[in-house]
């Protein structure tokens, strides 16, 4: 497994993640506001993670 598609798996993993616990915070915030924040920031982060994963897939294949 060459180094891009290492990155690609790990980015991924972060993205699920980030995005697995961000929807279970919003689910469970009960309407609280710093719950909602943070809900919306973990999502943020599981977004950017996604973001990263799909610039490291087309950085490893590039007839993507």
């Amino acid at each position: 497994m060459n180094n891009t598609m290492r990155a690609t798996l790990i980015w991924s993993l972060g993205a699920v993640i980030f995005s697995l616990v961000g929807v279970y915070i919003a689910l469970n915030s009960n309407g609280v506001w710093y719950s909602i924040v943070s809900a919306v920031l973990v999502l943020l982060a599981g977004v950017t993670f996604a973001a990263r994963a799909i610039l490291s897939l087309r950085a490893s294949d590039p007839n993507i």
